[in-house]
Parts: structure tokens; sequence; C-alpha cells
């Protein structure tokens, strides 16, 4: 299924809500979650799949150095 940014607004809020809402509806599917952190863990890779929709992914490179 590809995300939309209002995909994204929904988990948000639904997140955001506090009243423990568990089911929520995308445009044509529906998602029971058994916790917060699944939540926050679709959200996550939701918005890296928007951001690379609209080209605008980030890229984080790792630096290391030996002190010297």
């Amino acid at each position: 299924m590809a995300w939309t940014q209002t995909d994204t607004d929904a988990l948000e809020r639904a997140i955001a809500d506090g009243r423990g809402a568990r089911t929520i509806t995308f445009s044509d599917q529906s998602i029971t979650f058994g916790s917060i952190p699944e939540m926050l863990q679709l959200l996550a890779a939701m918005k890296a799949a928007v951001a690379t929709a609209a080209g605008t992914s980030t890229t984080r490179y790792a630096a290391f150095s030996k002190g010297v």
C-alpha cells in the first residue's frame, strides 16, 4: 500500500489522542494495533515512504575517528 501524508496525519492524531484508539482505517483498509509502540513503528515507516515518494528522503552517514 502506498502511504500518503493524509494517512500519516491520521495515525499521528490517533497516537496523540490518548483515548486508546487501536483500530485505524486508512483509505481502503483497517489496521488494529496491539500497542502504542506498534503504532509508532508504522508511523516511522509511513513517514519514510512518504518522504521517499516526495523525493525528500534523509540519508545519514556514520563518521568514525581514531582520536589521533
